[in-house]
């Protein structure tokens, strides 16, 4: 009996001990405006350079995407992290043009800190809501696609 009541109280300790509740959710509203008379296409890219999908954002209209993430109390969740897979590369493409920009590390799309209306304080908040606008500057910026 002795052995019974040792071996449950340590499986409620190990239960209690690793338990794996959320303590805090951070969520991230990110909103993509296409200022252009051209289609634009965010076009995401694993490690392996596989596409895993693109966002399609008309002329002159906007696409929003909320991220959410588990972690510290505070701070911003990184763009594009509800994917299943990271993200690698992101490629800005003006369909009407054909011109594109690549976007690696934490190039552009790639980090908050590029956002338009970014600040540091955002790090100190819950929710936030960024906001990237794809206009003249990024289309005058761009290639040909290969």
């Amino acid at each position: 009996m002795n052995k019974f009541l040792t071996f449950l109280v340590l499986s409620l300790f190990a239960l209690s001990s690793c338990r794996s509740d959320v303590d805090y959710i951070i969520k991230t509203r990110y909103t993509y405006t296409n200022s252009t008379a051209s289609r634009v296409d965010l076009i995401l890219y694993d490690p392996s350079n596989t596409v895993l999908r693109t966002i399609v954002i008309n002329p002159q209209q906007s696409q929003v995407e909320n991220v959410t993430s588990d972690g510290p109390q505070t701070g911003i969740v990184k763009p594009f992290a509800n994917s299943n897979a990271i993200v690698a590369k992101v490629v800005l493409k003006f369909e009407s043009v054909n011109k594109c920009i690549t976007y690696i590390n934490k190039q552009g799309l790639l980090s908050y800190e590029n956002y338009d209306n970014y600040n540091p304080s955002m790090l100190n908040n819950s929710e936030n809501s960024l906001v990237f606008d794809i206009g003249t500057e990024e289309l005058n910026s761009a290639q040909n696609c290969n």
